[in-house]
């Protein structure tokens, strides 16, 4: 059961997140079930604004609540709402478990931006460094050869090799021996040294070839390292139609997803929920932004996250990222 101060100040943030206009105590005197005068409104958002919960923006008669008082809602008040059935339908349709698991989690990201008109953070596709199982050279042309290389997960990169010349079939044998003997079983970092050393002692067009393996290697490393953002065009868009200069901050900061990672990896050693409102984030480029963040995935350690405006409808995204971050878990923590 609520106290009375309790129970005004989830109408002031229930009205808040709906609209984001200052609550008047006269709107909130007139809700059914209150049956208290506006006098007595006034004086008990006089006691909820001296403790901090509710704040007065410029001249206004109305209040709205500071992130304190937003936090104390979710809190103890907030009640979350069912996931809508033809989300959960998406959700089951986009994330199959037979997919690789970077494919996985690039389609888990796409669809959270897709459905909440917001930005979502992923953990790199490769967040806990990854073993070569195999590697191939499959001829294409006389120039043109397809690498094709295996993760222990079952992840698959192709890459198009185009050379200046024909490649000699004793070249192509030599170069494959030479992948298999440095690439399968090590990591992929480790892998990539093991193939430049290796590649040296050859010469000759073993080597080029070698070499160019090796670049698309590394290429793909850092690609498969970095944290996967989706949805910054939301904030571009919102950023055109109303110039803000903390807009503009928030899309800055996307630009180096792994720092707001760092940042979200002390909170995220369990698989509750977090929600990270506005200041409570330390950065002043996050003031207006909140951040609902999940751990879906122990070993590796992966994460994902959705960033919004203050005025997220709590409610109605928690239960869409837990169920996201449910499929996920459920298919990348199988045997």
């Amino acid at each position: 059961m609520l106290s009375r101060p309790e129970l005004i100040l989830k109408l002031i943030v229930e009205q808040y997140l709906s609209d984001g206009t200052p609550v008047s105590s006269k709107f909130i005197s007139e809700q059914g079930g209150l049956q208290v005068s506006s006098a007595t409104v006034r004086n008990t958002m006089v006691q909820l604004e001296q403790m901090g919960l509710i704040r007065s923006p410029h001249t206004s008669a109305g209040r709205v609540p500071t992130t304190q008082g937003i936090r104390l809602f979710i809190d103890k008040m907030l009640q979350l709402e069912a996931v809508p059935q033809r989300w959960l339908n998406e959700i089951q349709q986009t994330l199959l478990p037979q997919l690789p698991p970077s494919v996985l989690i690039q389609r888990a990201g796409q669809l959270l931006a897709n459905l909440t008109g917001l930005v979502s953070l992923l953990s790199p596709p490769k967040a806990g460094g990854r073993v070569i199982r195999q590697a191939e050279l499959v001829r294409l042309a006389m120039d043109k050869l397809l690498l094709v290389v295996i993760d222990a997960e079952g992840d698959v990169l192709h890459r198009v090799l185009a050379q200046n010349a024909d490649i000699p079939q004793q070249t192509l044998s030599r170069s494959l021996c030479v992948l298999n003997a440095a690439l399968c079983g090590q990591c992929w970092p480790d892998a990539i040294g093991r193939l430049a050393l290796m590649a040296r002692t050859e010469g000759g067009d073993t080597e080029r070839l070698l070499l160019d393996v090796m670049a698309q290697l590394s290429l793909d490393e850092m690609q498969q390292n970095q944290p996967l953002v989706y949805g910054q065009h939301h904030l571009l868009q919102e950023a055109e139609h109303q110039p803000d200069a903390a807009l503009q901050q928030v899309v800055q900061l996307l630009e180096q997803p792994a720092c707001l990672l760092q940042i979200l990896a002390p909170v995220l050693q369990d698989q509750c929920t977090k929600l990270i409102l506005g200041r409570e984030s330390g950065i002043t480029e996050l003031h207006n932004v909140s951040i609902i963040a999940l751990r879906y995935q122990a070993e590796p350690h992966r994460v994902l996250a959705l960033l919004g405006p203050s005025r997220m409808h709590y409610a109605h995204l928690i239960p869409l990222v837990e169920a996201v971050g449910l499929q996920l878990s459920k298919h990348l923590n199988q045997p």
